[in-house]
């Protein structure tokens, strides 16, 4: 069992059957769910945006953090199990190696976005091209580990800041 498990066994499991849409754009729900198995689909304005099956994944964490509704549904692909953290403000706050957890995991996809954004910017300077767009929302919204994405042709390790 790894750390993460050992933090979220005390929290209720939720099974979802393929198909089940459990967060709906534009709508708030006052908890966050991470992955325990399964895969899902990221939908946002009726564009597939990206699949992820990363067990420790989490759903909804903007919406509560941002006091917003959910920017994009999410739908099960396959039959899901997800730890459910209801009153998130409340759990978060009694428990902040999971704020860690989810805090690790922005700050991830917000350096990652910075290196893609920097990367667009020295492929295509002099260019109105954005060809790359597809492939950066999929890398994006699909970024749920807690460690930092190198790509491989990246022409930058670290942001200038």
């Amino acid at each position: 069992m790894n750390d993460l498990e050992i933090l979220l066994e005390n929290f209720p499991v939720q099974s979802m059957k393929a198909g089940s849409i459990f967060l709906h754009q534009d709508e708030k729900v006052d908890c966050i769910y991470i992955l325990k198995s399964g895969k899902v689909k990221i939908i946002k304005d009726d564009i597939d945006v990206a699949v992820s099956s990363v067990a420790g994944a989490v759903f909804g964490e903007m919406s509560i953090f941002m006091e917003i509704p959910h920017s994009a549904s999410v739908v099960c692909l396959e039959n899901s199990t997800f730890h459910v953290i209801e009153n998130p403000a409340e759990n978060l706050a009694a428990h902040p190696e999971l704020l860690w957890h989810i805090a690790r995991i922005l700050s991830v996809r917000l350096f990652n976005l910075n290196q893609y954004l920097v990367d667009l910017k020295v492929q295509f300077e002099g260019h109105d091209h954005l060809g790359m767009v597809d492939e950066v929302l999929e890398t994006l919204m699909n970024q749920q580990q807690t460690e930092i994405f190198h790509r491989q042709d990246s022409q930058r390790d670290t942001p200038d800041y």
